[in-house]
């Protein structure tokens, strides 16, 4: 059991006690005297506190990539390597083919159908990175600006410009993945978490 585990095992125990403790304060209080009752109460509150799993969050896709294989009548999984990005490569304007975006609820939107779009690049559509660290990038009609930064297989983006608003530096960023990359050839995933839904855009390049 890892750490985190172990924090949260110990958090629902302790929470467990003190319910049990303001249970027969109450009790004692009220002068219950069934026994049997106020055991059943406790059970009762002990179940529902550590029974109750936390929904998680969506996980980013810029985690590293994993690939799931069955041999020998056993499933494993590996993770596959990371390809760091080559900038010169990556350097240039870039026509955008098509843009799918996918949503899905969470949270407080937890239930409500996952939707998914797909957008067809027109020639008014493109990214472009210089070697001095810019990014531009137009797309939908929505003209961006910002500093980028390469780490591994990723581009740490700065907006100075954001949904065609000039903004505070460091205001708004993102990761993009990059994958695919050839001298012709890019695919870049982002993901935006909200309160209530998680949206993963993939973007297909070519030049």
């Amino acid at each position: 059991m890892n750490t985190a585990k172990e924090a949260k095992m110990l958090f629902l125990r302790t929470l467990c006690r003190i319910k049990a403790a303001v249970w027969i304060v109450f009790f004692k209080a009220s002068n219950m005297k069934n026994p049997y009752f106020l055991l059943a109460l406790l059970l009762a509150g002990c179940l529902l506190i550590t029974c109750k799993k936390p929904q998680e969050a969506p996980q980013s896709p810029n985690t590293g990539a994993t690939t799931k294989t069955t041999s020998g009548g056993g499933d494993t999984t590996a993770s596959l390597p990371i390809v760091p990005i080559n900038p010169g490569m990556l350097v240039g304007a870039w026509q955008v083919i098509n843009d799918t975006t996918t949503t899905m609820p969470w949270g407080l939107w937890q239930g409500h159908p996952i939707t998914t779009s797909n957008y067809v690049g027109t020639p008014a559509d493109y990214y472009k990175f210089t070697a001095e660290g810019d990014a531009y990038t137009s797309l939908k009609g929505v003209i961006d600006t910002a500093n980028y930064m390469i780490s591994q297989d990723s581009v740490h983006v700065v907006y100075t410009v954001f949904n065609g608003q000039r903004v505070t530096g460091g205001l708004y960023n993102s990761f993009w993945q990059v994958t695919n990359l050839t001298a012709h050839t890019a695919t870049i995933t982002w993901l935006y978490v909200s309160p209530e839904t998680a949206t993963t855009s993939v973007t297909y390049l070519r030049r």
